[in-house]
């Protein structure tokens, strides 16, 4: 049986959006930075709280809570341009993992879904254009990640990113698609992954949790 999904927190910028399941919010811990606040139903008023993560610094996250918490994030998806996109964690022979330097940040290769794409097509086909490599793998879905932005034409965009493993078995060398404004590609171990800098918050939670996965397959827990 499915697990019941009790929270998305969507990134805006290094801030968080958070639509939670009413249920959880008893086990919270109370956090000056984090404003939490039920939803009224009226989605219009989603906008007050982007607004607030987008121009003030008082707060590092807004949670909103519901007892329908699919019917909460509907609610956003309607306000919002939608994009899904798809990703991966490329692993090579050494267990070591490619990082992408793009627009300043470390990032790993993702980007949008073609017209009647799926996720799992576009994961290997944004991670061979992206980086050059050919014959990549597909593996284990990873997790989902939830971006909030703005397209050029200022318009807001919510981005939801479908994560896989992807195993490269070969020896040549990758290639930054420039295009795409990658500069450079370095293959490293997961953890000195995270020490590079700057790197967004998203990214860096799902090198963890891809760390925290290997080390459970490691143990033979999974």
């Amino acid at each position: 049986m499915k697990n019941k999904q009790q929270t998305y927190e969507i990134q805006m910028d290094e801030r968080s959006l958070i639509l939670a399941e009413e249920s959880i919010i008893p086990e919270l811990q109370p956090d000056a930075q984090q404003l939490i606040l039920p939803y009224s139903g009226n989605k219009k008023s989603l906008f007050q709280y982007l607004d607030t993560l987008e121009k003030s610094d008082r707060f590092q996250s807004i949670l909103i809570f519901s007892k329908d918490l699919p019917g909460l994030y509907q609610d956003l998806k309607s306000l919002l341009l939608w994009i899904p996109a798809a990703g991966g964690i490329i692993k090579n022979k050494e267990d070591q993992i490619l990082a992408i330097y793009r627009r300043g940040f470390w990032d790993l290769p993702k980007g949008k879904l073609d017209s009647n794409e799926k996720f799992k097509t576009a994961a290997l086909r944004e991670c061979e254009e992206e980086t050059g490599l050919k014959a990549l793998v597909l593996g284990d879905k990873l997790a989902e990640t939830y971006h909030i932005y703005r397209e050029k034409n200022n318009a807001r965009a919510l981005k939801k990113t479908k994560w896989y493993v992807l195993h490269y078995f070969g020896s040549e060398a990758a290639i930054p698609q420039s295009s795409e404004g990658i500069e450079q590609t370095e293959w490293l171990l997961p953890q000195d992954a995270l020490l590079k800098k700057p790197i967004h918050r998203n990214i860096y939670k799902l090198i963890e949790k891809y760390i925290e996965l290997q080390a459970l397959k490691t143990k033979g827990d999974l």
